[in-house]
């Protein structure tokens, strides 16, 4: 009994100390935060400094521009006053040289007018020459006249030969495109109503794809939905009861608990002692009980009625103390499956307001597919299917 007292005893120090160091590990969190958040802010000022040392910097180089510029100008000021000076120097200079120009023009003025003369005679030659060619060229140009009628005549006879001949022609020609505009409109036609009929069945086939489409779309939405409530949806199903006085000498009954440290879906209902599984799935329970000094325990745990597990403890002659004793199951369970601890005749258990040694533990770990098929018909119904389960806390 010692050994298992201090198992016990080891066992509540296990989970106050998980409990320290999730706790622990919280505020840790929390400093982490805080040390990043602090961080941040140093960031902040230090940008804040850079922007002002940026600028005054940009003042200063503004102001150092503006000076450049001002003297920029100055200088230029300067190079205008001497480019004026160089400009009058130099409009002296031309008129200088715009004299000596005008006495040249005159001198290639008269050498010209000598030159004109002596090309007048020449010209009054070369018309003379002209006049006597021009007589030549009219002879033969008479003769070439006469010449050229004559061929014309052929000419015209074989040119009227041509015309019957491309009139011939032409009219073979008119046949058959005739021939050929009929058959190119026939086959437009039967391409147009070919056209017309493929663009029909284009249209319905469309159709029928964009209906298909809008099929798998609001499919894939309601897929969506459905995956989007099982990744938010907990399902979470657990509680933990105790008793905070003793059970004496009662029996044929169910165990009843005075209050629970927690009772996440409100399965369990303390006063009757009946967990009403609010979803179906896999469940852990676990019973544990301290006996009364030379008293029994015998117990079980029931499901719809029927025995599933056994708790059982009997005192010998010459162990006079209490003894611990827990039974632990895991059982598949539908929704609205009643689970109970069922208290036989000449059962006794050793509880105090200050030490809870009867202790009734559940857990789902796992929902069955039926949970699951649930809550993918909500989702197709357009039901929310992530409506918050009610959670209870505290102690009684």
């Amino acid at each position: 009994m010692d050994n298992n007292l201090n198992a016990t005893y080891e066992a509540c120090n296990s989970f106050n100390n998980k409990l320290k160091d999730t706790i622990m590990g919280l505020i840790g969190a929390n400093n982490d935060r805080k040390k990043e958040f602090d961080a941040l802010k140093t960031d902040h000022e230090q940008l804040k400094k850079d922007h002002q040392s940026f600028e005054s910097s940009a003042t200063r180089e503004n102001d150092l521009r503006k000076n450049e510029i001002k003297s920029l100008e100055e200088r230029t000021q300067k190079d205008n006053q001497a480019r004026i000076q160089d400009t009058n120097k130099l409009e002296g200079k031309l008129d200088v040289e715009n004299k000596a120009r005008i006495e040249e023009i005159k001198a290639i003025d008269n050498w010209a007018r000598q030159e004109n003369d002596a090309r007048k005679t020449e010209i009054a030659n070369l018309d003379n020459f002209a006049h006597t060619e021009n007589d030549a060229r009219k002879a033969e140009i008479a003769a070439i006249d006469q010449f050229s009628k004559a061929e014309n005549e052929g000419r015209k006879s074989d040119i009227a030969a041509i015309n019957q001949r491309c009139d011939a022609e032409q009219v073979a020609r008119d046949a058959e495109d005739k021939a050929i505009n009929e058959r190119i409109e026939k086959e437009i036609r039967d391409r147009e109503n070919a056209v017309s009929e493929l663009q029909s069945r284009m249209d319905s086939q469309n159709d029928d794809k964009a209906r298909e489409v809008e099929e798998l779309r609001q499919r894939m939405i309601k897929e969506n939905t459905f995956l989007n409530a099982l990744a938010t949806k907990t399902m979470s199903v657990y509680f933990d009861a105790y008793r905070n006085k003793a059970y004496d000498g009662g029996g044929e009954e169910n165990l009843t608990f005075n209050g629970s440290l927690c009772n996440v879906g409100s399965g369990l209902d303390v006063d009757s002692g009946i967990f009403t599984a609010p979803v179906g799935g896999m469940y852990f329970f676990m019973f544990h009980i301290a006996t009364h000094d030379n008293k029994k325990a015998l117990l079980s745990i029931r499901k719809n009625g029927e025995e599933i597990a056994s708790i059982f403890d009997q005192n010998h002659k010459d162990n006079h103390k209490n003894s611990m004793a827990g039974q632990t199951i895991i059982i598949d369970c539908n929704r609205g499956d009643e689970i109970v601890v069922y208290a036989y005749t000449g059962t006794w258990l050793a509880d105090f307001p200050m030490n809870h040694y009867t202790h009734w533990v559940g857990m789902l770990l796992k929902p069955n597919e039926e949970e699951v098929n649930m809550l993918r018909k909500s989702v197709e119904e357009g039901v929310d299917p992530c409506a918050a389960a009610p959670v209870e806390n505290g102690l009684e």
